[in-house]
């Protein structure tokens, strides 16, 4: 079971990676800053999926571990900065609107 406490913050990290990722589409920042973006992402989308494992919501974690491998800082992936606006912003509208409360709330 997760706490409330656990919710709000899986909620809080979605949101600020999620606007992170808006932000990012514009292409005027440093590399340093896409780095930081990446980092961010995996962080919020690791959270997520351990969380949405801890609620037994199997769908929502495998995609925020889809997510966390295509954003690992560790061992990038390389795309050009089209191809990473369209995931830019498809993983923020996928943050955006991942649950906002826990499965195991309801029962």
């Amino acid at each position: 079971m997760t706490s409330p406490e656990h919710i709000k913050y899986r909620i809080l990290f979605s949101k600020i990676a999620g606007i992170l990722l808006l932000i990012a589409i514009i292409p005027i920042w440093p590399y340093f800053a896409y780095q930081f973006l990446k980092l961010v992402v995996f962080a919020a989308a690791a959270h997520s999926a351990w969380l949405y494992h801890k609620e037994k919501n199997t769908k929502w974690m495998v995609v925020m571990i889809v997510i966390a491998i295509i954003f690992n800082p560790i061992n990038p992936l390389y795309f050009g900065h089209f191809l990473w606006s369209i995931a830019d912003l498809v993983v923020a509208l996928v943050f955006f609107n991942s649950p906002k409360k826990s499965l195991s709330a309801n029962t």
